[in-house]
């Protein structure tokens, strides 16, 4: 259930379906789900840490202050145009939200990090997408072998061929050994199979359990 839509204010605590046809959200799914550049991007409550890292493994720019209140996540979300995920049904109530200036997604209480990507991807119907930087949510540009070698172990130079460097935090990463369940993990938040995502999360950093 998308909330800050016009004429919404659902109860975010009811449960919800996914956005009405023609809303801002709905439109930057289905440019996602046609394989376009423009998709939608997340700002995640201080309870849902686990979640952002989890969203930016499936495509997805999505941004984490640990600590912030929920004055300041409101207005960053309105500065930013980032869609506001939280589990704090209270955030819905202001008026920001209820007037349709902030869109936000209610995240049910209780679930896994990897469940809640799925709620979200489920309730605005977007696909697992190429992977993100998981440590800043930036995107992944492919980086000749020779161009990192001075930023990563020797052993893993030697190792793997194919790297990749964020364009956000200029980290460099590669399919590390936890690359395989990272991808189970996401095919299971989409609920459909997503083993082919073709970039690697960040070396060494796999998601939260």
């Amino acid at each position: 259930m998308l909330v800050g839509e016009a004429g919404g204010g659902a109860d975010p605590a009811q449960g919800g379906a996914a956005p009405a046809q023609g809303s801002a959200a709905a439109q930057d799914s289905a440019v996602a789900a046609q394989g376009g550049a423009t998709a939608p991007s997340f700002l995640c409550d201080a309870m849902l840490g686990g979640l952002s890292r989890w969203l930016r493994g499936a495509g997805y720019d999505a941004m984490f202050e640990h600590g912030i209140d929920d004055g300041d996540l409101v207005r960053l979300a309105q500065q930013t145009g980032r869609v506001l995920l939280s589990s704090d049904a209270g955030v819905f109530e202001r008026r920001s939200l209820r007037t349709a200036a902030v869109r936000g997604l209610y995240v049910p209480r209780g679930l896994r990090p990897t469940e809640q990507a799925g709620f979200v991807l489920r309730e605005l119907g977007l696909p697992v997408r190429d992977p993100r930087c998981m440590a800043c949510g930036g995107a992944l540009t492919s980086a000749p072998k020779d161009s990192v070698r001075d930023a990563v172990p020797a052993v893993v130079a030697d190792r793997h061929d194919e790297f990749w460097r964020c364009d956000r935090c200029g980290k460099v990463l590669w399919k590390g050994s936890h690359w395989d369940g990272i991808v189970a993990g996401l095919a299971t938040a989409a609920g459909a199979a997503a083993a082919e995502a073709p970039a690697p999360p960040p070396s060494g950093r796999k998601p939260p359990p």
